[in-house]
């Protein structure tokens, strides 16, 4: 790996997966998903026929998040 690599691999790990984990944890409604399923609304057994637009921008942008960075598209 180079040093870029190792630097991404550790900005990761300590400034985002080791506060997650500790927060999941201790006050799981302080996790990042949790804030963001606040902020846009989203409530657990809400059906699609209930979404609004922020619902779907959500959605839009999970899926090219999960594309971006798992398929390496839609750069």
């Amino acid at each position: 790996m180079t040093g870029w690599q190792w630097y991404w691999l550790a900005w990761i790990g300590v400034g985002f997966l080791a506060p997650e984990t500790y927060a999941l944890f201790t006050e799981p409604q302080n996790t990042l998903s949790e804030t963001v399923w606040s902020w846009f609304g989203v409530m657990k057994n809400q059906q699609i026929s209930q979404w609004s637009v922020q619902h779907y921008l959500l959605l839009a942008f999970v899926i090219w998040l999960a594309g971006h960075m798992a398929f390496r598209i839609w750069r």
